[in-house]
C-alpha cells in the first residue's frame, strides 16, 4: 500500500517534491546485514598523525527529556520557518508558537511519543564536549535542524540503520527534530565523538561470495563525516588479511557534515570457510588518523542464494542484486533470466527467497536502491536496468530467455520498466501491481511543462509498447492494499492491444498468498502457470512489426532496430511505426529529430532496404544514420534529473553563503539515505580540471559563467526576457562531453534552496525552473538546440 503523501512532511515546501516511495507491505521475509558503528583510529596510512591521540568508540548522549509537540496540519507547521530565520528558541513547557510544548522523556530506545497528527517537534539543547562531533539515528523522522541552514534527513522509513551527523560545528547546539506523525513513536538516539569519520557499518552493501569463487566484489559502507570540511582524495583501503588481499579505492571530495556511500574492493584469497572478515580503513590527506572498522561477509554454498554487488554507473556507489540460480539445468543448456521487481519494505535477497529454484533460469533480483527507494522509477528504473544487464554480461544467460515480473510496488515496477523496455524481455508479469500515482495514490499527475518531465509515470500512454510481448497478470481478489481494480483496468486497457495476454485472479486472496506451504516459494510471486509460460517463450531480439511510444531518449530511447537520438519537442512523446513487407521495412516517426537504424540487425532478418518517413534507404553493413549530430541526444538531453544519472559532484561558492554548503551536505546525505548512493561534494577553490573531466557537476551558489541562455546576478535571474528577484533558480546545460547543473538564488534568498531536494520517484523537473516563497514562478525546457524558446516554457 501507498503511505500516505509525505511531500509535505519531508522537505520544507510541499510543492517542489512528491512523496518518496511506497508504502508498508504483507510481504516475503527481508534480508539484512549485522554489525555495528564502527570507527577506530588506525595507525600509519594516509592521514595517520601520531601526535593526535586516536578517536575513542561513539559514547550515547543522554537527553534527560526532549520539548516536545505536534503539529496538526503540515502546511500550518508555524516552527520551520522560526528554525530557518534564526527565532527559534527553545520552546518552555506551554504554549509557543500556538503550539503545547510539554517535557518528554525518551524510552530505551529513544522512543518519544505517538501522535494522530501531521509532525511530532522535539527539541533539546545539547551540549557538546570540545572537539566532539555528534551524529544521530532519527526513525521516521522527516529532518534534524541545527541552526538557520544545518539540515539533515531523518530515516523516514525506519530501518534502525542509517545515521547522519548533526552537531558538527559548536560545542552547544540545538536540536530540533521533525519527526512524522501517524507512524508509530519516532525513535531518535544522538551518539557523541572525536573522531573526524564515522563507519557506519550498520549500513552496509555486501556480496555473498560463492564457494570456490575467488572474484573481486564491491563492498559499500556508509561514511559520516563528522567535520566541517571537505575531505580530498578519500583511500577506502582493505587491509591485507588472511582471508583478503590489500586493495585500495579513491574516491574524490567527502562534503563536510554529511554522509555518502563508498566503496572498497573485497578480492578474497579463499572462500572455504563460512564466513570471511573484511578490515577496512579510511583515510585522506585531510584526515589526522586513518579509520578503521571490521565486516563479517559471508560465504554460501554453490546454488544457494546470493548477494551479488556491482558498482553503479549512475554515480559509482555499490549496489547488489540477489541472485537464485538455477537447479537441474540440463547439460549443455543455457539458462534463462528472470527478473523480479521487490515490493515496498523488501529486501532484494528477500524477493529471491520467496521463490523456489527453477530447472531453467536464473531469478535475479535488483534493490530499487533502498527497500522503498524509488517505486521503481527515476533511479529505481535505472537500477533496474543497470541490474539486468550486469547479469545478462556477467552470468552464462541466454538473453533471449528474459522475462520481467515483480510485486506490489515490484509489479508497478513491472507496468513501469516493462512499458518503456518491452523488447528486452519475453513475458511481463505483474503479480498484485499498482499502475500509476494517479490511478493508485489518486493525486492526479501534473500537467503542462513538469508534466512532460514526469511523463514517464503514466503507464497507460505507452501501453502499445507491449504488444509484442506475452502479459501475465496476476492478482488476488480479495486484495486490501493494492486493490484487484488494478489488475482488472490493465487487463482491460491491454485488450487487443498484446497478442499473447492472460489474466489470473485468485478467489479469496490477499496481497501476499500462498497455496501450497509445503512448497518452496510463495504463489503470489513464484506462480507455476506464469513461469511455465517464460520458460517456454522467448523474445525477438529485432522486431520488424511494432509500435515504439516513449517520453523522450532520455527515458527510453532504443527499440529493436531504431535508436532515436533526438526529438523535436520535448512536449510530446516521440512515436516510432515499423511494418514489414518482403525484404522491406517501412518506417513512420513522429516527433523524431533524429535516429539511428542498426543495419546489420535487419540484414540479419533479410531486409534490403527501409522507407523512414518516406525517403528509400538501402540495407547495408552500416548504421543509417539520418537528422542533425547537433544540439541534445540522449545522455545529454536534460531534464533535470538526468545530471544525477552519472557520477556527479557538487561544487559550492565557498566565498559565499554558508547556507550553499549546508544546503550541499543535505543533498549528499539525502542521496545516501534515500538512495544508498554516492556523491562528492567540495568547494569551488578545490575543484580541479580532472575533476571536470570525470563528473557531472552540481554547482551550488557560484557565479554565472557567462555564455549560457540564461543568467543570474545577485539582484537577478534572467530567463530571456523574464526577470526574476528574490528568486532561486535550478537548470541543466551540457558542457562538452558532459551534464552540467546550476542551484542558484539572488542575494538574500538562499534558504530557497531547501525548496529542491531532487531525490524522489515524482521529483522530476523540466531542464529549468525557478522558484521563490510563493512557488514555482517559471520553468521550461530548452529546444533541441539548447536554446530557450518561450514555447517551451510556463510561468507566472
Amino acid at each position: 500500500m501507498r503511505a500516505a503523501t509525505l511531500s509535505a512532511l519531508l522537505v520544507l515546501s510541499a510543492w517542489v517534491v512528491g512523496a518518496c516511495s511506497d508504502g508498508e507491505e504483507g510481504s516475503a521475509a527481508t534480508g539484512g546485514t549485522g554489525g555495528t558503528d564502527a570507527s577506530t583510529g588506525g595507525s600509519g596510512g594516509t592521514g595517520g598523525d601520531a601526535s593526535v591521540p586516536p578517536p575513542t568508540p561513539p559514547v550515547p548522549v543522554t537527553i534527560g527529556a526532549w520539548r516536545a509537540a505536534v503539529v496538526m496540519n503540515a502546511s500550518t507547521d508555524p516552527v520551520i520557518g522560526k528554525v530557518s530565520d534564526g527565532s527559534f528558541t527553545l520552546p518552555p513547557v506551554g504554549e509557543y508558537l500556538g503550539l503545547d510544548w510539554s517535557d518528554v522523556v525518551p524510552g530505551p530506545s529513544g522512543e518519544l511519543i505517538e501522535a494522530n497528527a501531521d509532525l511530532i517537534y522535539a527539541v533539546a539543547e545539547v551540549e557538546v564536549p570540545t572537539g566532539h562531533h555528534v551524529f544521530a539515528r532519527g526513525d521516521t523522522v522527516a529532518s534534524f535542524l541545527v541552526g538557520k541552514s544545518q539540515r539533515q534527513p531523518g530515516d523516514f522509513y525506519a530501518s534502525h540503520a542509517l545515521r547522519v551527523p548533526v552537531l558538527t560545528r559548536s560545542q552547544k547546539g540545538l536540536v530540533v527534530v521533525r519527526a512524522l506523525g501517524r507512524r508509530g513513536a519516532p525513535q531518535v538516539e544522538l551518539w557523541s565523538t572525536n573522531a573526524e569519520v564515522q563507519l557506519n557499518t550498520e549500513d552496509v552493501t555486501v556480496p555473498d561470495f560463492v564457494q570456490g569463487t575467488t572474484e573481486t566484489r564491491p563492498l559499500g559502507v556508509a561514511v559520516l563525516n563528522l567535520t566541517d570540511g571537505a575531505l580530498g582524495e578519500v583511500s577506502a583501503s582493505v587491509i591485507e588479511s588472511d582471508d583478503f588481499a590489500a586493495t585500495t579505492v579513491v574516491h574524490p571530495h567527502l562534503s563536510g557534515s554529511a554522509v555518502t556511500q563508498i566503496s572498497f574492493d573485497l578480492t578474497p584469497k579463499a572462500t572455504t570457510k563460512t564466513e570471511l572478515l573484511a578490515k577496512l580503513r579510511v583515510s585522506s590527506p585531510s584526515l589526522t588518523h586513518g579509520y578503521d572498522a571490521e565486516v563479517k561477509i559471508p560465504v554460501v554454498a554453490d546454488g544457494a542464494r546470493y548477494r551479488r554487488t556491482r558498482r553503479s554507473q549512475v554515480d559509482g556507489s555499490t549496489q547488489y542484486y540477489a541472485v537464485l540460480p538455477p537447479k537441474g539445468l540440463p547439460a549443455g543448456d543455457k539458462p534463462g533470466l528472470i527478473l523480479s521487481l521487490h515490493g515496498a519494505g523488501v529486501e532484494a535477497k528477500g524477493q529471491a527467497e520467496a521463490y523456489g529454484p527453477t530447472s531453467w533460469a536464473y531469478l535475479v533480483a535488483p534493490t530499487n536502491r533502498r527497500r522503498f527507494g524509488f517505486d521503481w522509477e527515476e533511479w529505481g528504473r535505472l537500477d533496474a536496468m543497470e541490474a539486468l544487464e550486469h547479469a545478462q554480461a556477467t552470468l552464462p544467460i541466454d538473453p533471449l530467455r528474459t522475462h520481467l515480473t515483480g510485486h506490489s510496488m515490484g509489479g508497478h515496477g513491472s507496468w513501469h520498466v516493462g512499458v518503456h523496455f518491452s523488447d528486452r524481455f519475453a513475458v511481463i508479469g505483474p503479480s498484485a501491481g499498482w499502475i500509476s500515482f494517479d490511478h493508485y495514490g489518486g493525486q492526479p499527475l501534473p500537467t503542462g511543462v513538469l508534466g512532460r518531465a514526469r511523463a514517464a509515470s503514466k503507464t497507460l500512454d505507452f501501453k502499445e509498447n507491449l504488444a509484442n510481448d506475452a502479459v501475465y497478470i496476476v492478482h488476488g481478489s480479495a486484495d486490501t492494499n493494492v486493490p484487484v481494480g488494478q489488475a482488472q483496468t490493465m487487463f482491460k486497457e491491454l485488450t487487443g492491444v498484446v497478442k499473447q495476454l492472460t489474466y489470473h485472479e485468485e478467489p479469496g486472496k490477499d496481497h501476499w498468498w500462498d497455496l501450497d506451504s509445503n512448497e518452496e516459494g510463495a504463489d503470489c510471486v513464484d506462480f507455476a502457470p506464469m513461469l511455465t509460460l517464460m520458460q517456454s517463450t522467448q523474445r525477438d531480439p529485432t522486431w520488424l512489426d511494432f509500435r515504439f511510444v516513449s517520453p523522450g531518449p532520455w527515458v527510453s530511447a532504443a527499440r529493436s532496430f531504431v535508436t532515436v537520438r533526438s526529438v523535436t519537442t520535448p512536449m510530446e512523446n516521440f512515436e516510432v511505426t515499423s511494418t514489414a513487407s518482403g525484404q522491406s521495412v517501412t518506417v513512420v516517426t513522429k516527433n523524431v529529430r533524429a535516429l539511428t537504424l542498426d543495419a546489420a540487425a535487419l540484414a540479419k532478418k533479410g531486409i534490403t532496404s527501409v522507407t523512414l518517413d518516406g525517403t528509400n534507404h538501402a540495407v547495408g553493413s552500416a548504421p543509417i544514420e539520418v537528422g542533425p549530430k547537433s544540439g541534445k541526444r540522449a545522455d545529454l538531453s536534460g531534464p533535470l534529473n538526468q545530471v544525477f544519472q552519472r557520477p556527479f559532484c557538487f561544487v559550492w561558492d565557498d566565498a559565499g553563503s554558508e547556507v550553499y554548503r549546508d544546503y550541499v551536505s543535505l543533498l549528499v546525505s539525502w542521496w545516501s539515505t534515500i538512495g544508498n548512493g554516492h556523491a562528492c561534494g567540495l568547494p569551488l577553490s578545490k575543484l580541479t580540471a580532472k575533476l571536470e573531466a570525470e563528473r557531472n557537476l552540481v554547482f551550488v551558489g557560484t557565479k554565472s559563467p557567462g555564455g549560457l541562455p540564461i543568467d543570474w546576478s545577485a539582484s537577478q535571474i534572467s530567463i530571456g526576457s523574464k526577470k526574476l528577484t528574490d528568486a532561486a533558480l535550478a537548470f541543466v546545460y551540457p558542457k562538452g562531453e558532459r551534464l552540467r547543473a546550476y542551484l542558484v538564488t539572488t542575494a538574500g534568498s538562499e534558504l530557497l534552496l531547501y525548496r529542491y531536494v531532487p531525490f524522489s520517484s515524482r521529483a522530476g523537473m523540466p531542464d529549468y525552473v525557478a522558484f521563490g516563497q510563493s512557488g514555482v514562478i517559471g520553468s521550461g525546457f530548452f529546444d533541441a538546440e539548447w536554446k530557450l524558446d518561450p514555447a517551451l516554457a510556463e510561468g507566472k
